[in-house]
């Protein structure tokens, strides 16, 4: 376990540069996407909320539904991510999908405050909060391996733990959501049903 977490910190001071030009731009996605949410008519790229597989658990869904849906959507985004960096031409798409993913975020983050209230959905905000920030981290350093892996044999340099931390960070990536997913579930049952109900 040692050797992962060192292998990831040295990977990042190698790649802080580009790790920190990512953080900025992931700054900017959470500024449109609250400017999206408070105006949410004239937004771009508006996010339905009714779709979201935890709202949709908050509002008295099944597990299963929970833990798939959010599989689903991580594994969409997270495929896309991983496939277009095979190619340097395929880049611009990894960042587009890996963008809104966090400008939608902030839409979501945003609008649960707007229509729910931030009082009433403390607990939830902040379990939420927490889980975008750790994706954000996990997703923004898998782009960064991405960025620098080699094209040639590229998905085997990927998935081999002894050139690239990729598939650990693919593995926490996903773990991370199940993690949630099980948290949330506890919450609701103790918690959140009052809130959302």
């Amino acid at each position: 376990m040692q050797n992962i977490i060192n292998a990831i910190v040295s990977n990042f001071r190698m790649r802080k540069g580009v790790f920190l030009v990512l953080v900025c731009c992931c700054c900017v996605c959470i500024v449109l996407g609250v400017i999206t949410a408070i105006n949410f008519d004239n937004g771009v790229l508006p996010i339905d909320l009714g779709n979201i597989a935890y709202i949709k658990f908050l509002r008295g869904g099944g597990f299963g539904s929970l833990i798939f849906g959010t599989i689903i959507a991580n594994l969409v985004v997270y495929v896309v991510v991983l496939m277009c960096g095979c190619k340097k031409f395929l880049l611009p798409i990894s960042f587009i999908f890996y963008f809104y993913l966090i400008y939608s975020m902030g839409v979501i983050f945003t609008s649960i405050i707007i229509i729910y209230g931030f009082f009433a959905t403390i607990i939830f905000l902040i379990l939420l909060l927490v889980y975008f920030v750790l994706q954000i981290v996990v997703l923004t350093s898998i782009l960064c391996e991405i960025i620098y892996s080699p094209r040639v044999n590229y998905f085997r340099h990927c998935f081999c733990s002894g050139f690239s931390p990729i598939l650990i960070l693919s593995i926490l990536y996903f773990a991370l959501s199940i993690l949630f997913c099980l948290t949330l579930f506890l919450l609701r049952n103790y918690v959140l049903l009052l809130v959302f109900y």
